[in-house]
């Protein structure tokens, strides 16, 4: 016998009505979704912390490398890898990034950042731009500018970190009065190659002194510093150990 397809409206459609509605609600879900992930971006990016520092920044090799002017001959050297994907980064981040700074302005360490691009899904995903574009701020000397940006990506990473573009960084970056060419070069995603290269080399790197890659990894003076976990199982500062 053969079988008939029956119209919408034909007893026994209702099937097809409902489907047609949950349709336009996954439909209706998403447009606000989108509006609200734009939402936040743009807010985001109206948003970006100034908090003044008292320290420098230089890229030195594959380092972007953070001290005071009246650093201690005898501060200990900290290397710190780690991935702008990473959120146990992230939560390293938060919790040490006061301390850092204190330890910075105090002349009480030297701080040495190493990027990674190892969690990157894809070819210039959300690592490798993180890197980038400290990079090109470290880059320009604004101690500032690098600070901010690198903590705003760490404590914003979903929104920001895991989810701005090239242009969304170049448009934020404004906020700190930078070079037009320095804020075009990252809209335009110029600074890329560089930062892929960078993670290469820090991957390398790390590879060589633990035989593998991971993050967030931190070294004193070469030695390897073991991050602890705080009450709530997330990474404790590590600074105390090392700033005595």
């Amino acid at each position: 016998m053969s079988q008939k397809i029956k119209a919408p409206n034909s007893k026994g459609g209702g099937g097809f009505v409902w489907a047609v509605l949950a349709i336009i609600a996954i439909v209706a879900v998403v447009i606000a979704a989108i509006f609200f992930i734009g939402k936040d971006k743009n807010s985001a990016k109206n948003d970006v912390p100034q908090e003044d520092v008292s320290f420098n920044v230089s890229q030195q090799g594959d380092d972007v490398v953070l001290a005071s002017d009246k650093v201690k001959q005898d501060a200990p050297t900290v290397d710190i890898f780690e991935d702008f994907s990473c959120p146990h980064c992230a939560d390293l981040s938060k919790v040490d990034n006061e301390d850092i700074r204190k330890a910075l302005d105090e002349g009480k360490i030297k701080v040495h950042y190493k990027f990674l691009n190892f969690l990157d899904q894809q070819p210039g995903g959300s690592s490798t731009r993180g890197a980038s574009v400290a990079l090109a701020l470290a880059k320009t000397g604004d101690a500032k500018a690098f600070w901010n940006m690198h903590n705003f990506m760490m404590d914003q990473q979903k929104t920001v970190a895991q989810s701005w573009d090239y242009k969304d960084f170049g448009e934020a970056v404004q906020a700190y009065n930078l070079d037009s060419g320095v804020v075009d070069q990252i809209k335009n995603g110029d600074v890329e190659g560089h930062g892929k290269d960078v993670a290469e080399h820090n991957k390398a790197d790390l590879e060589k002194r633990i035989g593998s890659v991971s993050s967030p990894v931190v070294f004193n003076n070469g030695k390897q510093v073991q991050i602890k976990s705080g009450p709530d199982g997330k990474p404790a500062s590590w600074v105390p150990e090392v700033v005595k």
